[in-house]
Formats: C-alpha cells, structure tokens, sequence
C-alpha cells in the first residue's frame, strides 16, 4: 500500500519508468506482458500514486482565498455590465 507524501510527482515519474523499462525487457526476451506479476505490482502502484495526485486537497487558505476572490470579481462585474445596461435603457 502507498503512503501519500509531496514527493507524489517524481514518485509517479519515478514507477514509470520503471513500467516502460520493464515493457521494453519483456519484449526482449519474448515473454508474455499478460502474465508478469512485476509489471501488475507497478501498474497497482502507478494507480495508487495517480489517486494520491487526484485526491490531494491541500490546497492553503491563500490559494483558496485568490480562488474565491476571482469568482467574486467575476459575479461583480457581470453584474455591474447588466446593471449599466439597464441604467441606459432606462
């Protein structure tokens, strides 16, 4: 089972790698991709690596605040633009 860390990135890179290494070696001495117990252990692992990168929310209230700051800033000034619309109908 993997733990979750910061080094997620280079761990993905890292099984990768490995999975494209392993491919390459198995076809060199003709053996079957299908059955190789090494490659499904890296594939199990590559899968667990991508949930960790998916699943991560630890995003910092900074980050959260200018999120919520451009939506804000975008709501107002579509609403200002229908406002002044409808002040010059009027």
């Amino acid at each position: 089972m993997y733990d979750c860390s910061q080094n997620d990135r280079a761990e993905l890179e890292s099984i990768q790698e490995k999975i494209l290494e392993r491919i390459r070696e198995l076809r060199e001495y003709d053996l079957p991709i299908r059955e190789d117990t090494v490659l499904e252990s890296y594939y199990a692992l590559n899968a667990q690596i991508q949930n960790c990168i998916l699943n991560d929310y630890t995003f910092s209230p900074i980050t959260m605040g200018v999120i919520l700051g451009i939506g804000v800033t975008i709501g107002l000034s579509y609403y200002l633009r229908i406002w002044k619309k409808r002040k010059k109908s009027d």
